[in-house]
């Protein structure tokens, strides 16, 4: 009986000792997750969210000034070439028998 209960002490002592062990290593890791997972301040998302925005804004005006500029030029090059073609004279029609 001596020898059955000096065996369940030593698995009862390792037992102990390893959920010590898990529970000290448990308790650190915790503490370390939190120290490395802080919540970011809101504010700064904010921030960068509304220059973001203005930025999209600020590109949506310039791509709207390129759309009205591309307009002109080619209302522009339109009218030279209507010109153009009215000042030109007719080429004479081909005889396809010739």
């Amino acid at each position: 009986m001596n020898g059955d209960f000096a065996i369940l002490l030593f698995w009862f002592g390792i037992s102990l000792t390893a959920n010590v062990a898990l529970g000290i290593a448990w308790f650190r890791t915790s503490r370390r997750v939190r120290h490395l997972e802080n919540r970011p301040d809101l504010s700064q998302f904010d921030d960068i969210a509304a220059r973001v925005e203005q930025a999209v804004d600020a590109l949506a005006g310039r791509v709207e000034e390129l759309a009205n500029g591309q307009e002109f030029l080619n209302r522009v090059l339109s009218d030279r070439l209507d010109k153009l073609g009215r000042a030109l004279p007719l080429p004479e029609a081909r005889d396809p028998s010739r």
